[in-house]
């Protein structure tokens, strides 16, 4: 399976996710909000180049799961999926304290680059797994070396993307939810 192929379908894990989070159980919901909130509280510091290392470290962590994961060929593409399942939870309950608007701008900006950094590492890790697969299996040996560069080549870019996102979602994203906040309500 191709590249784009794959990061599409990563996509659509993503989507998927994001629409079963927006319509989870209540009491599901509150457990996963109490799980974020923990984990929100735990790299929470008021210095935002701080704040930007450790959402970095954060998501490089999960970039890093992903590619521990790549041999379980399927394990990437259930990552993106829940992932997407929270960020609907997020969504909803966020979007019942302070409205759709600000939900979305807590989101948006950060989550245009951070999303396709997740999505490009799990296609990529998924694309791994399976050719560690076909070399196990001996076909494809030649093509494995070829993947296992196309792999390193995306995981750095996606930590590029990360790095950028998270720099966005401390310093610009705080900024623009707190503006929005104080527009009157539509």
């Amino acid at each position: 399976m191709g590249g784009k192929l794959l990061f599409a379908l990563m996509a659509l894990l993503y989507a998927a996710g994001v629409a079963l989070g927006l319509k989870a159980p209540e009491q599901l919901a509150e457990t996963v909000i109490e799980e974020a909130r923990r984990l929100v509280e735990s790299i929470f510091t008021g210095n935002p180049l701080e704040l930007a290392l450790r959402i970095f470290l954060n998501n490089a962590r999960v970039a890093l799961l992903t590619a521990l994961l790549s041999p379980l060929v399927v394990a990437p593409g259930l990552l993106v999926l829940a992932n997407g399942f929270v960020l609907g939870i997020a969504l909803t309950y966020a979007a019942g304290r302070l409205g759709w608007a600000a939900a979305l701008a807590a989101v948006l900006p950060h989550g245009v680059v951070e999303i396709p950094a997740l999505l490009l590492a799990a296609a990529a890790s998924t694309s791994l797994g399976a050719a560690i697969w076909r070399a196990l299996l001996g076909r494809g040996k030649a093509q494995w070396r070829r993947e296992l560069w196309s792999f390193a080549k995306a995981i750095a870019l996606s930590l590029l993307l990360f790095a950028a996102a998270a720099l966005i979602e401390a310093i610009v994203t705080p900024a623009l939810v707190s503006l929005v906040r104080r527009l009157p309500p539509l």
